[in-house]
């Protein structure tokens, strides 16, 4: 199976024909584009249209802002090249996702002598990142960023396995940025081994790009699996790349705007506040590495590719729950879980903070067991707190369904666990210190397995008189709730 699109703009065609793509001009980038997605996607949730802003103020018609990529389930679903089923309920749509990427073969990227990402290269002194409408997202960031909806590219020294990532990039100087990686996330780990022993650690940052690789820099893939050659298998075709002039790091070919040079060894500078998943102002201003940029290559028209994370609901948290959940369920089994049925994280939970895995519970102890392996699986691993287990009859993505679960099948003094000193960050706003633990509840919320069959019945219509009532009175229900689902 192939992706109908090769590059960002064949995207925004098509998404534009699906009637999932909103053009804005004329709004600033000092706080007004962000503001004005947060405000319509806090009206419309995950069925907003992707934003495109043009003619921003003090830049040229055509040089772009696009956010909100993958923020609703029909745009999702043509992104990742989900076939088409009219079924947008949350379950089903993640169990054909994760058919599909389940089926995936990874495919190298193919290096290539050219393409559209050099039809202007910056070197040196001719570099200006202030030319791009970078934009300040949130009322209290402490500046500038160029870098959010990225894919920031590095190298193992030792093992040569390109990563990608998603990391913040503040905008400090015409040819410098920051750069914020938590620590223990793979784009620290390898570029640590080129500072710590006094080596600039090399780097690219594309911060206009199509969904496919945007999709897979959030990915959490297993250790020395390239993003790239994901992208290629879920294209169904190798990733044009060029090689980056001073770095020889892979570059897409299509990309928008992609940026080469070094984290530098030794400097820091102050980075921060910026509004973070959580929904906070979180970590608040602390030193950060630095990047400092030696080319910058582009599109014609070029179009920035931006994320800004608001209270929930904001406008890059339906494709993290989708995605984040079918890593979660996809580790679950591969640590032998047996008969899970469901994983949600929950956007509510900032697409992290709130998860749910639903099983038939087989015997005892497996609920605990796999509630307390998800506290520790990626991708819930860092950042996690609450993990509901819940039975098989409960859908793990309705809320009303697990709070129900929770307040009728959990003893509050004999259900929940507690796990000290896991992996979390400064962005967590509960720490107020430089001790990235935090704590994880495990709420166990099923039917103990000791009272399997003379547990109280739940007060439901029975599958057999909801068909009875389905064939007589059909009509009747039509006229009532229209096209509604009844499923």
């Amino acid at each position: 199976m192939t992706l109908e699109y090769r590059d960002l703009r064949e995207w925004l065609k098509k998404v534009e024909g699906l009637d999932e793509l909103q053009h804005c001009r004329g709004v600033h980038w000092d706080k007004e584009m962000g503001a004005f997605v947060e405000m319509c996607v806090r009206a419309k949730g995950g069925r907003a249209p992707a934003f495109l802003f043009d003619e921003i103020p003090g830049y040229p018609p055509g040089y772009r802002c696009l956010y909100g990529l993958l923020n609703s389930p029909k745009r999702f679903a043509f992104s990742m090249g989900l076939p088409a089923t009219g079924d947008e309920r949350t379950m089903e749509l993640l169990k054909i996702y994760r058919q599909r990427v389940q089926a995936i073969t990874p495919i190298p990227p193919k290096t290539v002598p050219g393409g559209p990402i050099l039809e202007n290269v910056l070197k040196d002194d001719q570099i200006d990142l202030f030319k791009f409408p970078a934009p300040i997202h949130h009322e209290l960031d402490g500046g500038r960023y160029i870098g959010t909806a990225d894919a920031v590219i590095t190298r193992d020294p030792d093992s040569g396995w390109v990563n990608v990532g998603t990391y913040r990039m503040q905008l400090f100087e015409r040819d410098l940025t920051g750069i914020y990686i938590t620590e223990g996330k793979d784009g620290h780990l390898q570029l640590q081994k080129y500072l710590a022993v006094g080596k600039p650690g090399p780097m690219v940052a594309v911060v206009g790009q199509d969904p496919a690789l945007f999709s897979a820099a959030r990915a959490t893939l297993n250790r020395g699996q390239s993003e790239l050659d994901y992208v290629g298998g879920l294209r169904g075709e190798p990733l044009e790349v060029i090689e980056g002039e001073l770095t020889g790091l892979p570059i897409p070919a299509q990309a928008e705007i992609a940026l080469e040079g070094e984290v530098v060894p030794g400097q820091k500078r102050l980075e921060g506040p910026f509004g973070e998943w959580p929904g906070y102002y979180a970590g608040g201003t602390k030193e950060e590495s630095v990047f400092r940029v030696k080319r910058v290559y582009h599109r014609n028209d070029p179009i920035l590719t931006c994320a800004a994370s608001f209270k929930p609901p904001h406008a890059h948290l339906f494709e993290r729950c989708f995605i984040r959940s079918a890593t979660l369920w996809d580790n679950l089994e591969k640590a032998n879980v047996p008969n899970v049925v469901g994983v949600w994280i929950h956007e509510a939970g900032a697409g992290r903070t709130f998860n749910v895995v639903a099983i038939k519970v087989s015997y005892f102890g497996h609920s605990r067991q796999a509630g307390i392996l998800a506290t520790q699986l990626a991708p819930t691993a860092y950042g996690g707190k609450w993990t509901v287990v819940v039975d098989d009859d409960i859908d793990p993505s309705n809320l009303s369904e697990v709070v129900w679960a929770m307040g009728t099948r959990c003893d509050p003094a004999s259900s929940i666990e507690i796990i000290r000193k896991n992996w979390s960050s400064k962005i967590d706003p509960v720490n107020m210190t430089e001790n990235y633990y935090n704590s994880r509840a495990m709420i166990d919320a099923t039917i103990p397995f000791e009272n399997r069959g003379r547990a109280a019945k739940v007060a439901v219509t029975s599958p057999e008189l909801r068909q009875q009532m389905l064939a007589k009175y059909g009509a009747l229900f039509r006229r009532v709730l229209g096209e509604h689902d009844l499923a």
